[in-house]
């Protein structure tokens, strides 16, 4: 992991530090990597015409990084803060346990992070050891290395001096030809990318096999030349044992590693199961099973666990999860191998518990073994009916023989249809995947391990499933329970009896070794292990059985006929987007958008239908007033995880199936999102959609079940969180929350009843006001499109008939989302001390609000906010490397130093006479910087923010006008790069109609339709091109620098190591500050955020918007009196005109 860090850090051929990420930046790319159990992966995108030059820098890691030892000496902090922020990580916490439970001498067990106390490189700062651990026995191994070096002598120089010696051994072990796989992806020719790639990669040394005697290479001037020799040796030795007992990571290796399993119950005691007990941070009652399991890693598509994770995990009925939800016991369950190693497997069944659940979790698990015995006699069946695989024997015969066959060939039907029918990914994912699985599969199976492309009903491993389903017993189990209620009865049964420390196992409380965390081990007692193997008559009314056939498999995977044979012969991405079709446009009810795909070829859509209301988040007033009321938020929040969970068992086919959907709340109303092959999708959507009309889903085991979650959630979220996730909600409170914060939402979940949030549900449907945007993208025709939407307004109108009042007024206000605009000349510093009692890290979150609206659309907006919008995006892209590169690389202010481009909006918000009230969504654009920080205060981090801030100026004003115009390009490129996602293309054209349809769209005429912003990105980046130095300047002048101009935040939230001033100390207003409005407790920050006005435009307005609102208010208004004449709502209208008989065209 360290190595991985410094291979960053300049090579003999770049030997700048930041050259690599400069040069990224500067051209549209990015770069990370990261360090697993096998594989140090490094990746990186840039746009085309750059890769070569990216790629020579690249390959250099490799062929002579530099390892300085100042590098060393500073980048051991940024590992050591990486370190110190996974320590509040509930999953890191409980991931570093199983780790010490598993045996000492097999290579799981190994700290894979790594800090300043194994990583004993540091440069010294002040003399602080900030690192929380005691002090390690392995540190007595270095010190005998190091006394035997230097004749029992050393200093803590020799210490950081022995470290990069390792450094440089350990790269020279493993950075070798043989165990490097690289993938480039890109437009360019084949022949071209290989020829940018053998003679760069082809010059990387096999150090190791090399010949060295009597030459010392990486020798510094303050070291000795013998002394360094020495260390040489050493760590040669060092690194060589350590290497030797991790099995080969190839599935072509000469030698196969043998099932070698890190857990055995010979460890804790020599009987199983046993139960692990873990104190977690946030308010979770997590249960887990864990079986150790032999390999399947060379096995990618014959694996068992595949069919018992799928069976296990199954959510449909008759599954494990469909009795423990009905029954009250559990709100989710997932199964499959929490390790995946070449010579393990370590297989879990996870499950989060509600109250009942936690207090009958014993019961819990003897329904996952039942299951287990269930899936075992099956196999057993198989065996006794299906000996052989007979060459004669179908598959349609084989699955209506065997359900475990059936299964097995549904699977891997599904597998090859998502294999065949998706589209090109990103590049930034797929390189450094097909890179990992080239080094396990080779590159003959490297696209397709895993995904059972020769796989069918009659090539089950059976006999290996069988030998798997002996494992999934009591006796090969441990159980973690982790929970506050666990801890307790943990603490209640061990009180007054703590083991001792020795070498010798024993039940009670332990202490993991590089996190400091405590659990509890005990044993199970017979009574609960007898009746989990089955040896108890246990009655139970509900049956567990094998899933039914999927019948959300798609019939067709036909691309529409509409289409043209062009756009059926394969995906043609860099086509241009045509933006969608509004073809039903009633202006009381809805409006339907439509685009049949032309760019991917794949029998796919996805479909997007908005309810918009504004009782998703306000309330009525007298008056036909709105405002913005918290309950109500709430209770919509209920709603939408109350139909999740009620769903869960009869939509799981259809997500195995490839449909997947979501219903979400915003402040615009509920969207119900659907996505997939399309030959079902519209079915599953009106399915959906009829469920939700109706409020037959409300029941009373998903309310009690959500409100727990909710209300842990809420309890838990300031001893749970980051301290700059913090610092984004202080922030946020202030900015753009309507509601009093966590406190106010805790109050409200905890009071709700069932029938609050019935109630509810049924008044939604009465709002007159309710509006319905839809769009349906992709492998559609327009008649199916209508048809669906003629369906679903159906639907609509009937949940409303019997709730609407036929008098109620049209109440003209589209809701939608909120920010408060800043004052300028102001600058607001929001202080809070973390409530995390494991937070050592402090953070600093600032963030700079421009008080001139953004861009919305070349018809929407002026050129002035064309061009700020355009310049504030260049500005960010041009800081964000420096502003690393200083403050993390160069200063190690922490681990996570960041900057971006930040892009938010604020809708109009209901104001009386409503006559005023005219749609209109303002974006509102803003800059963001942001340090997480274990070993600098957060006021100091701040003066160093401010200090790169002021002299950053003078780095724009130096910068070539070939520099400028590089980073124009480039951003210019990244805004116009073509969608590769149909998902992503939808979600794009469904944000702007959302945002911008009410203020622009009343006929439909192409000349609104041209009014709304498809081409923002094509219109932004012409304009980038286009900007200069002088633009750049003033921008940052007004919107950073001039304090009378700016409107800023700063978040501080403080950890234990620099805990918050009480009291606090308070910043003088100087030239860099500007007038200071300090903030210290959530009283004073509720009282200052009244006096923050809406973020709103100005007065000056187009003609236009104002024009279009008027001609559609009087059609509504035209429409309601109608409706009122035949004594109907405006829904109503649109029932019977759906009844009435279509005319036959020829």
């Amino acid at each position: 992991h360290f190595c991985e860090h410094m291979c960053f850090l300049g090579s003999e051929a770049y030997p700048k530090e930041n050259e690599y990420k400069q040069y990224l930046s500067q051209h549209g790319g990015k770069s990370n990597a990261s360090t697993s159990a096998s594989h140090t992966t490094y990746q990186f995108d840039v746009l085309a015409d750059y890769g070569q030059k990216a790629l020579d820098i690249f390959s250099n890691f490799f062929i002579a990084p530099l390892f300085t030892m100042s590098g060393t000496e500073r980048e051991v902090h940024a590992v050591d803060s990486e370190n110190s922020k996974n320590l509040i990580n509930d999953g890191r916490r409980r991931w570093q346990i199983l780790k010490d439970l598993a045996d000492k001498n097999h290579h799981f067990s190994k700290f894979s992070t790594g800090n300043k106390k194994t990583l004993p490189a540091a440069a010294v700062d002040s003399g602080d050891d900030s690192s929380p651990h005691t002090k390690e026995e392995g540190n007595s191994r270095l010190d005998g290395i190091l006394r035997s070096i230097n004749d029992g002598e050393y200093d803590e120089h020799d210490k950081a001096t022995f470290v990069r010696a390792v450094l440089l051994a350990f790269h020279k072990r493993h950075y070798r030809p043989t165990n490097m796989t690289v993938v480039v992806v890109g437009p360019q020719t084949l022949d071209e990318l290989e020829s940018w790639v053998v003679p760069r990669f082809g010059r990387i040394p096999d150090r190791w096999l090399e010949k060295n005697e009597g030459t010392v290479e990486g020798a510094t001037e303050e070291v000795a030349v013998e002394k360094w020799a020495k260390m040489q040796k050493a760590a040669a030795k060092l690194v060589n044992e350590a290497a030797n007992d991790a099995p080969p990571v190839s599935i072509n290796a000469e030698k196969k590693p043998s099932f070698c399993p890190s857990f055995r119950p010979q460890l804790q005691g020599g009987k199983w199961p046993i139960l692990v007990t873990v104190l977690p941070l946030k308010s979770t009652r997590t249960l887990v099973l864990y079986f150790p399991l032999p390999p399947t890693w060379h096995v990618p598509d014959q694996s068992p666990t595949r069919i018992l994770s799928h069976l296990f995990g199954h959510e449909g009925p008759g599954s494990a999860f469909a009795l423990l939800q009905d029954t009250g016991l559990i709100t989710s369950l997932s199964a499959g191998n929490r390790v995946s190693a070449p010579d393990q497997n370590l297989f879990q069944i996870q499950m989060s518990l509600t109250a009942d659940g936690e207090e009958n979790w014993k019961e819990v698990v003897r329904v996952l073994f039942s299951y287990g015995r269930l899936i075992r006699d099956y196999a057993k069946k198989s065996m006794s009916s299906h000996p052989g695989q007979a060459e004669d024997t179908t598959r349609a015969e084989y699955a209506n023989l065997d359900p475990l066959r059936r299964i097995w060939d549904e699977v891997a039907t599904l597998d090859r249809m998502r294999f065949d029918q998706t589209s090109p990914g990103h590049v930034y994912s797929f390189a450094p995947a097909l890179a990992q699985s080239a080094s396990k599969y080779g590159t003959t199976h490297c696209l397709s391990a895993g995904s059972l492309l020769n796989e069918n009903g009659t090539t089950l491993p059976l006999q290996e499933l069988m030998d798997f389903c002996e494992k999934i017993i009591p006796e090969n189990c441990f159980v973690e329970r982790c929970s506050k209620g666990a801890w307790a009865e943990a603490e209640a049964s061990f009180k007054g009896n703590d083991p001792t420390k020795s070498n010798q196992f024993c039940f009670g409380k332990q202490t993991e070794k590089w996190y400091q965390v405590d659990y509890y081990v005990s044993p199970i007692d017979d009574e609960a292990v007898r009746g989990w193997n089955g040896d108890v008559d246990v009655e139970c009314p509900y049956a567990l059985h094998l899933p039914e056939p999927n019948r959300y498999i798609p019939r067709s995977l036909e691309l529409c006929p509409d289409l043209p044979e062009d756009a059926k012969k394969g995906p043609r991405i860099e086509k241009p987007i045509e933006p969608p079709k509004l073809i039903v446009n009633n202006h009381a009810t809805g409006r339907l958008w439509w685009r049949l795909d032309d760019r991917y070829a794949l029998p796919k859509a996805t479909l997007k239908f908005l309810i918009r209301t504004a009782k998703v988040e306000h309330r009525s007033t007298t008056g036909l007033q709105w405002e913005y009321d918290a309950l109500t938020a709430m209770r919509s929040n209920f709603v939408t995880g109350i139909f999740a969970d009620s769903l869960a068992q009869e939509t799981y086919d259809a997500d195995l199936a490839g449909l997947g959907w979501s219903l979400s709340k915003s402040s615009s109303g509920y969207t119900l999102s659907c996505h997939g092959y399309s030959d079902r999708l519209s079915h599953l959507a009106l399915k959906l959609l009829s469920d939700f009309c109706s409020d037959s889903f409300i029941k009373e085991t998903h309310f009690s079940s959500n409100q727990d979650k909710i209300v842990r959630g809420l309890e838990s979220y300031f001893e749970s969180r980051r301290a700059d996730s913090l610092a984004v909600y202080y922030r946020d409170l202030l900015l753009t929350s309507r509601s009093g914060g966590v406190e106010e939402n805790l109050e409200y979940a905890k009071g709700l009843s069932m029938k609050d949030i019935v109630d509810h549900h049924r008044s939604v449907w009465t709002d007159e006001g309710m509006f319905v945007e839809c769009l349906y993208s992709g492998n559609v025709s327009s008649e199916e499109a209508k048809d669906f939407f003629e369906q679903a307004m159906g639907i609509i109108g009937t949940a409303r008939s019997h709730l609407c009042e036929k008098s109620s007024q049209f109440r003209g206000w589209v809701p939608g989302p909120f920010e408060r605009r800043l004052p300028t000349g102001e600058d607001f510093e929001l202080h809070f001390q973390s409530k995390n009692a494991k937070e050592e890290n402090g953070a600093v979150l600032v963030t700079y609000q421009s008080q001139t609206e953004g861009f919305k659309g070349k018809s929407l907006s002026s050129q002035e906010s064309m061009r700020l919008s355009a310049t504030i995006r260049l500005i960010s892209t041009i800081m964000r490397e420096p502003f690393f590169n200083e403050l993390r690389t160069k200063q190690q202010l922490g681990y996570i130093v960041s900057s971006y481009y930040d892009l938010n909006f604020s809708s109009k918000q209901f104001s009386i006479p409503t006559d005023e009230v005219f749609p209109s969504t303002t974006p509102i654009d803003s800059i963001v910087l942001y340090v997480l920080s274990r070993n600098t205060k957060p006021t100091e981090v701040i003066n160093r923010i401010d200090d790169f801030l002021m002299n950053f100026r003078s780095r724009i004003a130096d910068m070539t006008s070939y520099e400028i115009q590089s980073f124009a390009d480039s951003l210019a490129d990244q805004l116009t790069k073509p969608i590769r996602k149909l998902g992503d293309e939808a979600g794009g054209h469904f944000s702007k109609i959302r945002r911008f349809a009410p203020e622009v769209v009343v006929d439909g005429s192409e000349i609104e339709l041209e009014k709304l912003p498809w081409d923002n990105a094509d219109v932004l980046a012409k304009c980038v091109r286009t900007l200069s130095r002088e633009d750049i300047l003033n921008v940052w002048d007004s919107l950073v620098l001039k304090t009378e101009s700016r409107s800023r935040i700063v978040s501080y939230v403080y950890g234990n190591t620099f805990p918050m001033d009480i009291p606090l100390k308070i910043r003088s207003s100087n030239d860099v500050t500007g007038k200071v409005v300090n903030i210290s407790t959530k009283e004073e920050l509720l009282i200052k955020r009244r006096s923050l006005i809406p973020y709103e435009p100005n007065d000056k307005r187009g003609i236009f918007v104002r024009a279009v609102w008027e001609k559609h208010r009087t059609r509504v208004r035209y429409a309601a009196a109608a409706a009122a004449v035949v004594g109907v709502g405006l829904w109503g209208l649109t029932m019977m005109k759906r009844d009435q008989p279509k005319k036959k065209t020829n």
